[in-house]
């Protein structure tokens, strides 16, 4: 008996599982985020950009106020007709000189003429009953004369010598009325001659026809309302701008002030004029409050006409020769030197920010000029504790002798002290905050210099960092008037020549960026 063999066990081969499609789409998105946060964070700066500089020079600081509005001419006249009719004759057309006095247009004066031809009737005939009368005066008076001569010799009663005076009366009061009817004629009569004078219409002044509304054939109706036939300019040699003025920048508009200003059929030149009128009466548009400011310009050429729109530039101060910065270098902070800005707290390092304000950014910061101004000052620069110990008692020295200064100038106005901070109180803060500053970090610096405007009434106060060695170096300087692209310097340790940085330089590192980045990194190939 042949044993069979027995049949091998059969074997599978393992099956390997494929990877899920999501799982390799959220591996690659994790990679791609991760490039991107080493890219924009940790590569390094080996490539950074190199700073951009400008060199302090001296200019010009203009300081204006941007307004639009429409020329006119200095005086405008729209010459009507008081009458109605129809037109018959029109002698002048768009832009004729006319003198004072010359005839413009004819209406058809035939109802006016006979309007005249009545009035002149009604005066002969009042003047015929005049005579009349003066012809019953002349007859009574011969026989009250007869009456008279009867009664002295007592021939009639008196009744007879007063009915004679009655009629002789009013015989004189007849000729009375009669004459008032000759002058109500007459007056009549110089009405109606005025009106057929109306149907010519003539030139009031010297000027230029800018608008005609009437062609012969036309009928004019004369209601409440003077129909306007043309428009006269007086002079086109000089014209006025009448420009609106926002309400936050009216109050240092002056009469007086230059203005230059474009219109846009003339783009590539400049005009000139000056501001001769401020009108008090106020216009809202859309919310916005805004004033009427007159500027009357010369208008050689007569190119300006009525009608374009001016855009115009009123100069509030011009100082010419003036040491000036860039305002971009005074927003400028280098790589990781954080700014009151970037720390959400406080104002900024330059006239520009929300530090560099009056009495409102004091009051807004909490009113320091009351309180704890010591305690709040250190807290904003964040001293550690060798740092305080030496700044307190400069803060507190300071403190003092701002109490004392505002209670020397209690005797102010309300007015005055609401404004801002005493002087006396500011010069001792700004005192304290120059012997405070060579203690401090970079990073403190620039608080430093931002704190001054908000606490010790510095608005005039900037830093500017210049460029030495390939370095920056933080530079604070006082600023006076600026013109939106440059401002004044006034004082501090800044000369002309210096090289201001204005941008550029090593990207910013953020360490709470790259911490979360490398949390994600790792986290993203971790298990």
């Amino acid at each position: 008996m042949t044993a069979t063999p027995l049949a091998a066990p059969k074997t599978t081969k393992p099956r390997f599982r494929r990877p899920r499609r999501g799982l390799l789409f959220g591996i690659g998105a994790v990679l791609l985020a991760a490039l991107g946060i080493w890219f924009f964070f940790l590569r390094g700066d080996g490539n950074a950009e190199p700073y951009r500089t400008e060199a302090v020079r001296r200019g010009e600081i203009t300081r204006s106020v941007s307004a639009s509005g429409t020329l006119e001419a200095l005086v405008t006249v729209e010459v009507g007709s008081q009458i109605s009719g129809q037109v018959t004759q029109v002698m002048v057309d768009y832009n004729d000189r006319v003198r004072r006095g010359q005839v413009m247009a004819v209406l058809d004066p035939q109802n006016q003429r006979s309007a005249v031809e009545q009035s002149q009737a009604q005066i002969a005939s009042a003047q015929a009953g005049v005579a009349q009368a003066q012809a019953q005066v002349a007859l009574a008076q011969a026989e009250y004369d007869r009456q008279k001569y009867l009664f002295d010799r007592q021939i009639i009663a008196q009744a007879a010598l007063d009915t004679a005076e009655a009629s002789l009366r009013t015989a004189r009061a007849n000729v009375a009325s009669a004459q008032a009817q000759v002058r109500q004629a007459q007056a009549s009569l110089r009405s109606n001659q005025a009106t057929l004078g109306r149907t010519t219409i003539t030139a009031p002044i010297d000027g230029i026809v800018i608008d005609r509304q009437i062609e012969p054939g036309q009928t004019v109706a004369s209601g409440l309302n003077v129909a306007v036939l043309f428009t006269l300019a007086q002079d086109l040699g000089r014209v006025q701008a009448l420009v609106n003025v926002d309400e936050a920048d009216i109050g240092q508009v002056r009469v007086g002030q230059p203005v230059r200003f474009t219109v846009d059929a003339f783009a590539d030149d400049n005009f000139t004029g000056e501001v001769t009128q401020i009108r008090v009466l106020p216009t809202t548009e859309s919310n916005v409050v805004a004033y009427t400011v007159v500027v009357e310009a010369d208008n050689p050429g007569e190119r300006l006409l009525p009608g374009m729109t001016a855009n115009a530039e009123i100069v509030l101060e011009e100082k010419r020769g003036v040491l000036r910065v860039p305002n971009s270098a005074l927003r400028f902070t280098p790589a990781d030197v954080e700014t009151p800005q970037q720390g959400g707290r406080g104002g900024g390092n330059s006239p520009f920010g929300p530090g560099a304000g009056g009495g409102q950014q004091r009051r807004a910061g909490g009113a320091p000029g009351r309180g704890n101004m010591a305690a709040a000052v250190i807290e904003e620069l964040g001293l550690d504790a060798a740092q305080r110990a030496r700044v307190q008692p400069i803060l507190d020295r300071a403190q003092q002798e701002a109490r004392a200064a505002r209670g020397a100038g209690g005797g102010q106005q309300g007015g005055q002290r609401r404004r801002g901070m005493n002087p006396a109180a500011a010069a001792a803060f700004n005192k304290a905050f120059d012997e405070i500053k060579p203690l401090l970090r970079p990073d403190q610096q620039v608080k430093l210099e931002a704190l001054r405007g908000r606490f010790a009434g510095g608005g005039g106060r900037g830093t500017v960092w210049v460029l030495r060695g390939g370095k920056p170096v933080q530079v604070s300087i006082r600023t006076g008037a600026t013109d939106g692209s440059y401002t004044e310097v006034l004082g501090g340790e800044l000369k002309e020549g210096d090289q201001v940085i204005t941008g550029g330089g090593p990207r910013r590192t953020d360490e709470r960026a790259q911490q979360q980045a490398r949390r994600m990194t790792g986290g993203g190939f971790g298990g």
